[in-house]
């Protein structure tokens, strides 16, 4: 018997703003298709039409494109054309008509009111919410005479009565559950439409996909699934379920609190291999600590060695990520960030080379631009304070040593500004750092001076000179 390609999907509704843990889902269906060469599908699950949010979808394909996570199946790719629930209606249709023909589903006329009744009664007993039953036993033929005089009923797939429900879980290992715990699920609600746990079985067994990889909290619906797909004779995938990705306060990521929204991280300035890289490793054990292309991280990616224990999503991290990300970069690429004007077209090489390892969002090279090449005042509040305790004939001293220096040559002038100030290393290069560009870190001093245009250079020292002398603020 040959074993089937491997064949993956994201599956998203379509009700809002893709988060972290979306992505992450995402990423790690997408890791397992590449890993074994298979193909990856986008579905997208748009049954409950009141939730849905009509520029969702592009939103969400275009969150994917810009991680460059590729589909090979669904919008824009081909094959099937019907990737959107709403257009496989008359595919649960006939879904749901076989399994009534089977006896293997019943209409369920329980009203709203008597539902809400028994899941009380339930808590109050401390028992599980789970569906009595109380409509398994009606005559066939009688339901469909009800159904056909308009009765409102959803239909309800019959779980068997006793019995363990066992299934191999990808990161989980061997799992089991009884079946008498789990009630009778809906599978068509009153209107007609699919639910959940029916659509996306049908929709993964007759789209052929072979593996799953979702979160923990569908872990429950993994065993009724099983029991509907094989009341079908259709095959069950293999089904992986993820730990939640949790916030600080370790709530799980939600869209409809916009957590973490993949929009919201890319206008902030976020690389796509920063993120990328990060989310890979949330709960997966990536040998080392390098930045890896998609590929590179596919090739040892395995579901058995994902962690079972929830995920932080925590920003300093990604920071981490995004400061290697900015420094790999090609230079091309943060260009266009750079405001026009802003530094001489004949330095922009230049300026870019020395400030990118320095950058956490391209947008920042405009900051820089105005540190290095702007008339205006780069000193801080806090600037400002260590100034005033400075010596002013410090920075009067540099001025003149560089008015005829080399600054092209760091070697030959940072011993000629030790010996005419009286200092050396920090003590020389931290207060003058300060003065020229307002900031205690950044790149290397000798390189700043270089670049700076000596009129901005002389302009700058002589108002920390101005500073250090008065003890405040001079006048503007």
């Amino acid at each position: 018997m040959n074993t089937p390609p491997v064949k993956t999907r994201f599956a998203p509704s379509p009700t809002g703003r893709l988060h972290a843990g979306n992505l992450r889902t995402a990423l790690f269906n997408w890791l397992l298709a590449r890993r074994h060469a298979g193909a990856f599908m986008l579905r997208i699950e748009d049954s409950d039409s009141q939730r849905n949010d009509p520029t969702a979808i592009d939103a969400i394909r275009a969150d994917l494109q810009w991680l460059g996570l590729v589909w090979d199946e669904g919008p824009g790719a081909g094959a099937p054309s019907d990737w959107q629930q709403s257009a496989r209606a008359s595919v649960y249709a006939e879904g749901a008509e076989r399994l009534i023909a089977a006896e293997a589903a019943y209409p369920c006329f329980c009203s709203a009111t008597r539902l809400a009744a028994l899941r009380d009664r339930q808590r109050r007993a401390g028992q599980p919410p789970r569906y009595d039953g109380h409509c398994a036993g009606l005559d066939p033929v009688q339901s469909a005479k009800r159904r056909a005089a308009g009765e409102p009923a959803v239909l309800r797939l019959r779980m068997p009565e006793s019995g363990m429900i066992a299934f191999h879980d990808l990161v989980r290992g061997a799992r089991s559950v009884h079946a008498g715990e789990l009630g009778d699920p809906v599978i068509l609600r009153a209107d007609g439409s699919a639910a959940f746990l029916f659509a996306n079985a049908l929709d993964d067994a007759l789209m052929g996909i072979t593996h799953v990889l979702r979160g923990e909290d569908h872990l429950s619906n993994t065993p009724r699934q099983q029991v509907l797909l094989r009341h079908l004779g259709l095959p069950v995938p293999a089904y992986g379920h993820l730990a939640l990705l949790v916030d600080t306060e370790g709530a799980p990521l939600s869209k409809r609190r916009g957590d973490a929204s993949i929009a919201g991280l890319r206008e902030a300035g976020y690389r796509p291999e920063a993120l990328l890289n990060y989310l890979a490793r949330l709960g997966n054990p990536v040998p080392d600590d390098s930045l890896r292309e998609a590929a590179e991280l596919a090739s040892d990616f395995d579901p058995a060695t994902l962690s079972r224990s929830p995920a932080r999503f925590d920003h300093q991290q990604l920071d981490h990520w995004q400061a290697m990300a900015m420094a790999a970069a090609p230079a091309e690429s943060l260009r266009p960030a750079l405001e026009p004007g802003r530094v001489p077209v004949d330095r922009e090489a230049d300026f870019l080379a020395l400030v990118q390892p320095n950058l956490r969002f391209a947008a920042e090279l405009n900051d820089w631009a105005g540190r290095f090449f702007d008339t205006a005042d780069v000193l801080s509040d806090d600037a400002m304070v260590a100034l005033r305790e400075a010596d002013p004939a410090f920075f009067e001293t540099v001025a003149t040593a560089l008015e005829s220096a080399d600054t092209g040559d760091w070697k030959q002038l940072r011993p000629a500004l030790e010996a005419a100030t009286g200092r050396r290393g920090g003590a020389m290069m931290k207060p003058l750092r300060l003065a020229l560009t307002g900031l205690g870190r950044g790149p290397a001093l000798g390189a700043i001076i270089d670049l700076m245009p000596a009129d901005i250079r002389r302009a700058r020292l002589q108002r920390a000179a101005a500073v250090a002398a008065s003890g405040v603020e001079p006048d503007a």
